[in-house]
């Protein structure tokens, strides 16, 4: 059963979900569920097996594949759901789509007593999310580059521009918010990260904040449990697409601190021909998402403090 992450969630326990299904899908309301535990926070994902469509084992036209309910945990990821319910259609028909998976949307759910928010439901995609396989499989740069490239150069309506303070946005306001991070009594941080060598990061990225910006679709959040890799390490799938938007296409490039080895990350940024201011953002970017994240959810036990622990030790050694 899913821990409580966030002071403010709502409930996102079983009883829920399938009191949820009951209401807007009857026809999966008994069927088995299982809580994903991943290190993800801003939504609960519930596997549905649908097995056959009249149960027991899948056969021919009754087999279908197996969705995942997703519940907001946070407002944030409430106030999004529509939004990547459109970016989630748009995909399903691009470039990108073909090139590697996407989820499909299968249903949106609407706000009720039983539950506050939009909700949705998507297909089960196959394959291991790269930290769960971080000590069996690792994903190549010149993989992920590919993915990468392709994001940015999708074409996709309606989606939300980077705010000032958004990773992906401009870049002064990003490190004025990890300076709020590491200057904030409430968190700490002192006694969690080494504040030195993160202010002489952010240090350097001040001297590239008046360079010219390539701009474009981004995912914004590439990092480990959003990236599914199948049995032989390659990327399978990209997921959650609720932070999507259009902003500074440096934003993802955060797989080369998040994901890739020292080697790997050479090879991912060779690929992509990226410059040394761009690769100077990217940094920053990763580098106040991973501040932000261990001082937030190690206290809090969760696993995405580890993510982001390995995160930042990776950008702070990096050559």
């Amino acid at each position: 059963m899913p821990e409580q992450i966030h002071d403010d969630e709502p409930d996102v326990s079983e009883p829920v979900v399938r009191a949820l299904l009951a209401a807007e899908l009857p026809q999966w309301a008994e069927s088995p569920i299982e809580y994903l535990d991943t290190s993800g926070t801003d939504n609960a994902m519930w596997r549905v097996r649908l097995q056959g469509a009249g149960g027991g084992q899948p056969s021919g036209r009754d087999w279908q594949p197996d969705v995942v309910v997703r519940l907001p945990r946070r407002p944030g990821a409430a106030a999004g759901v529509l939004h990547e319910t459109s970016i989630l259609r748009q995909l399903s028909n691009s470039a990108l789509g073909a090139l590697v998976g996407t989820p499909r949307l299968v249903h949106v759910g609407d706000p009720s007593d039983a539950f506050p928010h939009h909700w949705s439901v998507l297909e089960w995609l196959d394959g291991i999310d790269a930290w769960t396989a971080r000590d069996r499989q690792e994903i190549g740069g010149e993989d992920l580059a590919e993915a990468v490239a392709a994001v940015g150069a999708t074409d996709v309506e309606g989606v939300r521009p980077r705010s000032p303070g958004d990773r992906g946005g401009p870049l002064g306001p990003v490190l004025e918010a990890l300076e709020a991070w590491l200057d904030g009594p409430e968190w700490n941080a002192a006694d969690l990260i080494d504040v030195a060598a993160v202010r002489r990061l952010a240090a350097e990225a001040w001297e590239v904040v008046d360079e010219p910006v390539a701009s474009g679709f981004v995912h914004g959040d590439l990092i480990p449990g959003n990236l599914l890799v199948d049995d032989a390490g390659h990327l399978s799938a990209i997921i959650d697409w609720g932070g999507a938007g259009t902003g500074d296409l440096a934003q993802d490039l955060a797989p080369a601190w998040a994901v890739l080895s020292t080697t790997e990350r050479e090879v991912f940024r060779n690929a992509l021909e990226v410059d040394d201011a761009t690769w100077i953002r990217a940094r920053a970017f990763e580098l106040e998402h991973a501040v932000g994240g261990i001082l937030y959810y190690v206290p809090k036990k969760h696993p995405l403090g580890d993510v982001m622990s390995r995160t930042l030790e990776r950008i702070l050694t990096a050559d």
